[in-house]
């Protein structure tokens, strides 16, 4: 059988070759000069895409915008509604208290009527 020979794997960074050391480098340099042209460039959002966004965004603010508005108007008027059936409620339990009131007030009326009758 053929067996491979093993080879060995420097343990020091001194043990590397020089010329290991200049091409890191240089390719590290090239892909930083790469990474900042990349950074540099303009990118511009086609018209196309801009023009549909826009429109997109009207449709959906179309929808929404009266959805909302129609949602407010009938909180304000639920609000309204039930601050009057508090008010209706109110002056029904003093509808109550004073007709009571009077009733007793002819009831008195009547008794001192009575009295002075003799």
């Amino acid at each position: 059988m053929n067996q491979i020979p093993e080879q060995e794997v420097p343990n020091s960074d001194s043990s590397r070759p020089l010329s290991y050391e200049k091409v890191y480098v240089k390719g590290r340099s090239e892909l930083l000069d790469d990474l900042d042209s990349e950074q540099k460039k303009v990118r511009n959002i086609p018209l196309q895409t801009l023009l549909w966004t826009y429109i997109v965004l009207f449709f959906v603010l179309l929808f929404v915008l009266p959805k909302i508005y129609i949602a407010n108007q009938i909180y304000y008027i639920s609000k309204d509604i039930n601050t009057k059936y508090h008010k209706y409620t109110a002056l029904l339990e003093e509808n109550k208290y004073l007709r009571k009131k009077i009733e007793e007030l002819n009831y008195q009326s009547q008794i001192i009527d009575d009295m002075e009758i003799p």
